[in-house]
């Protein structure tokens, strides 16, 4: 099949797909989850269901109880820092408030989707195989929609982190030398700032409530189409498997019930966010060996520029339950400023797709494959 037939079915699944929301659990994820095992039964895939329970509180919550959490840290911060008149206790009071921080932020995403008591939902992910998998292709099924866009959330992160450490520097040379301190000046101008600029933006995590107003078209019915035509691309090449998981907008809860029942450790390649403009990159992890060389191999047969990096700070993908389970695994996107403006929002629409870059994606994922042996 040439690149314009590709991208043409590309065009009409993600139509299809992305007619409507798909919260994770909703009847449209059902009905897109019956769509996408009807297609690959038809490829030869022995296709199952795996149900699943899961806390919807991470996903929703999380980033409210964490933006809570910081602006409450660097208040208190704050308040012996001025109270006390001592960088020192200043210096412990943040250490200790960011060491709890991560603590319960670590909890809530690793443990909380399939552990915490409340908002317990129900769902599924649907599992396809040929053979038994040496490589896995995953995508998630579910949409949601937020109140703060992902660029927005991805600065807001980046100027916390930033804030957060001018503040602990000041404090810090405030402590060493104390003769300075004392006498004022730039460094109390500096833990004010930055102690006020990381509250103020901790106050954008707050506010960021989830809902179900996207149609999700480049996130995540992007990394679907381009999983599922990457299989049809494969022919009947045996030894691999396909998962759709449910619940990745609310803390990779489906990618985690896999992992938990599935101890086998193999390769994934996870596709998420596939836009027709902007680069292809390759999301490592700590774990990643052969899959991020194998497609870099497959990228550079079918002439299509790669960049390879760690996973953008503030972005969740599926591929990061696996990398914590010891999984090799990477994740597939493709997009530029202008795509991540429009994740979790209404104006994640298919109009704003021709399929061309799913049709790259699906031969890229494929080309993976066959390097991969």
């Amino acid at each position: 099949m040439n690149d314009r037939d590709l991208a043409r079915d590309a065009r009409e699944l993600l139509e299809t797909i992305s007619s409507a929301p798909r919260f994770a659990g909703s009847d449209n994820e059902t009905r897109t989850r019956q769509l996408c095992g009807g297609m690959l039964e038809r490829e030869g895939f022995s296709v199952r269901e795996q149900g699943f329970t899961f806390s919807e509180f991470p996903g929703r919550y999380g980033p409210t109880a964490i933006g809570l959490i910081l602006i409450a840290v660097v208040w208190l911060t704050s308040h012996v820092h001025s109270r006390h008149v001592g960088a020192g206790p200043a210096i412990l009071t943040l250490l200790a408030g960011l060491l709890v921080t991560g603590a319960i932020a670590r909890w809530l995403a690793r443990r909380g989707p399939l552990r915490f008591p409340w908002l317990r939902s129900t769902s599924s992910n649907l599992i396809a195989m040929r053979g038994q998998p040496e490589v896995w292709l995953v995508a998630h099924s579910d949409s949601k929609s937020q109140t703060i866009p992902m660029l927005a959330r991805i600065a807001a992160i980046l100027v916390i982190t930033i804030a957060m450490t001018v503040l602990g520097l000041s404090l810090a040379i405030a402590w060493l030398i104390s003769v300075v301190y004392a006498e004022g000046g730039i460094l109390d101008y500096a833990v004010s700032v930055s102690a006020l600029v990381a509250a103020a933006s901790a106050i954008s995590l707050v506010v960021c409530f989830t809902g179900n107003a996207s149609r999700g078209a480049v996130d995540n019915a992007s990394g679907m189409v381009s999983v599922l035509l990457a299989a049809r691309e494969l022919g009947r090449v045996g030894g691999v498997g396909v998962l759709l998981t449910s619940g990745e907008e609310l803390a990779l809860a489906g990618a985690r019930a896999f992992v938990e029942s599935n101890q086998e450790r193999t390769i994934v390649l996870n596709c998420d966010t596939v836009d027709d403009r902007g680069n292809f990159i390759c999301m490592k992890h700590r774990t990643t060996g052969e899959a991020a060389a194998a497609l870099t191999r497959a990228a550079a047969r079918l002439g299509l520029p790669v960049r390879e990096r760690g996973m953008i700070p503030g972005i969740l993908a599926d591929s990061i339950a696996f990398a914590d389970a010891g999984w090799d695994a990477i994740t597939l996107s493709r997009g530029n400023l202008s795509t991540l403006a429009r994740v979790h929002t209404s104006s994640d629409t298919p109009e704003r797709l021709d399929g061309s870059g799913i049709a790259q994606a699906a031969r890229l994922l494929a080309a993976t494959i066959e390097e991969l042996g």
